[in-house]
C-alpha cells in the first residue's frame, strides 16, 4: 500500500487496519493509550520504536519517517543564532553520498554547537551517537533541520549508524 501511493501517512496504517493498534502498543512494550499519544506526537518515539513499527508494518524506518512527515510535518528550528555557512553544505553532501552514515555529519561540523542548537547538552548528543536506538525522533528531525534534511532522509543516515553499530563496526574494543 506505501509503494502504490494509498498509504500516505502514518495514521493510515490503522485506518486500513494493516496492523492491529494493540499489537504494536505491545510489540513496542506500550500501554494502547500512551502508544495513541505517540501517533499523535511522533516526535516522542525513539529511534529503535520507529524501526519496531515500521518492520511490523514491512516499512524501512525512512518510509515510516515519510508517513510521518506528511500527517506531522517538522517545526522549524527557532534560534537566536544564525545558522553557519558550512550547515548549507551538508544536504548536498548526503545526496551526493558523501555523507552516508549520522556521525559523518560530525566531520563538517561541530557536533556540540549541533546539540546547543537543538537543546541538548553535548553528553547527551554524544550518548544518543553512540547508541542510536535510544536517539528521539524529534532530536533526529530537529538535526535535520538544521541542515535542510527531511526526517526520513535522516533516518536513513540513521539506519547505517545503527546497522554500523550492531555489526560491531562501531563499537569500540574493550
Amino acid at each position: 500500500m506505501f509503494t502504490s501511493g494509498r498509504l500516505k501517512k502514518l495514521s493510515d496504517i490503522f485506518k486500513f487496519r494493516l496492523v492491529p493498534i494493540t499489537v504494536v502498543a505491545t510489540d513496542l512494550g506500550k500501554e494502547k493509550n500512551r502508544f495513541k499519544e505517540l501517533i499523535e506526537n511522533p516526535d516522542d518515539f525513539i529511534y529503535q520504536e520507529i524501526r519496531l513499527f515500521s518492520t511490523n508494518c514491512r516499512l524501512a524506518p525512512f518510509e515510516m519517517g515519510i508517513l510521518i512527515e506528511t500527517e506531522h510535518p517538522g517545526h522549524r528550528l527557532k534560534t537566536d543564532q544564525e545558522k553557519e555557512e558550512k550547515y548549507a553544505a551538508i544536504k548536498p553532501l548526503v545526496e551526493e553520498g558523501t555523507i552516508t552514515c549520522l556521525d559523518e555529519i560530525f566531520k563538517y561540523v561541530h557536533k556540540y554547537t549541533v546539540a546547543e542548537q537543538i537543546g541538548r547538552k553535548g553528553a547527551t548528543l554524544d550518548r544518543y551517537l553512540k547508541n542510536v536506538d535510544n536517539f528521539p525522533i524529534g532530536d533526529i528531525r530537529a538535526i535535520g533541520g538544521l541542515f535542510e534534511l527531511k526526517l526520513s532522509e535522516m533516518l536513513k543516515l540513521v539506519e547505517v549508524q545503527y546497522d554500523k553499530q550492531t555489526s560491531g563496526a562501531l563499537k569500540k574494543p574493550e
